[in-house]
């Protein structure tokens, strides 16, 4: 068994991404240092590295227990700033009820409730179908669409919490209670959705298929009899090349040319 191998079915039964890419280098840095040392008491390049192999144990089982421990699954970033924003909003709403109290005179004091009911669960299922989406695409907690943008706070986590204010009304108490229930709600979600992802990322890593188009930042290629939009970060690859997923960047796996 060489390197290669190993690393691969190391790294295959690892869902966390992150881990995945720190365990990889760890791994491969300690094959290497056991690969000197034995090519310098006289082994063979290849005989060393097989050694080297060998001597790190079965690939499956350390790759299961690396994944046990350093699988996430909550997103606590995101569970912070959540509950930070809504904090922060309460407060606000807190602050304007004190000292200006006249700016509620700017809502009619017959205004149905409803309308702000609705409003907030519109905000609510609007942030939590983008807070999945998110996580699905695995973006950054402050992201934005064009490269060019830089960061933004715009994400599901605001989104929520302005719905809070809604929900709220002037009712702290009930504001407390809605950011609990929200925050319990967005973080069973993501989890949920990053199961889903670290499930399809374990299952297509290392896979070899066909490009079916050119492949450059966008394309397309078949694996295991299903055609998938890909990328790759190495020039252009033409159809028909054989192809292998190293990453999963997004909602896009990432490949090279085999």
């Amino acid at each position: 068994m060489n390197a290669d191998f190993y690393l691969k079915e190391l790294t295959k039964r690892i869902e966390d991404s992150g881990a995945r890419k720190e365990i990889m280098r760890e791994y491969k840095e300690h094959i290497e240092d056991c690969k000197e040392a034995l090519a310098a008491s006289g082994m063979s390049e290849e005989e060393a590295e097989e050694e080297a192999v060998r001597q790190m144990g079965d690939p499956a089982a350390a790759g299961r227990e690396m994944n046990r421990i350093y699988r996430r699954i909550i997103d606590v970033s995101m569970l912070i700033w959540f509950l930070a924003s809504s904090t922060f909003v309460l407060i606000t709403m807190q602050v304007f009820r004190v000292f200006y109290d006249d700016l509620y005179g700017l809502i009619p004091e017959d205004a149905p409730a409803i309308i702000f009911w609705v409003m907030g669960g519109v905000l609510v299922l609007y942030g939590l179908i983008l807070s999945a989406w998110e996580k699905w695409r695995d973006l950054e907690l402050f992201y934005a669409h064009a490269r060019d943008w830089g960061g933004g706070v715009a994400n599901s986590g605001l989104i929520l919490a302005i719905s809070v204010a809604f929900l709220a009304g002037t009712d702290m108490a009930r504001g407390v209670g809605v950011t609990f229930a929200l925050a319990v709600v967005q973080t069973f979600l993501r989890s949920f959705v990053i199961l889903l992802s670290n499930r399809r990322e374990t299952r297509l890593l290392w896979e070899i298929g066909v490009a079916d188009t050119v492949v450059t930042y966008k394309g397309k290629g078949t694996f295991c009899g299903k055609c998938m939009r890909i990328k790759t970060k190495e020039g252009e690859i033409q159809p028909g090349a054989p192809i292998m997923i190293v990453s999963i960047e997004g909602a896009k796996p990432v490949v090279v040319q085999v």
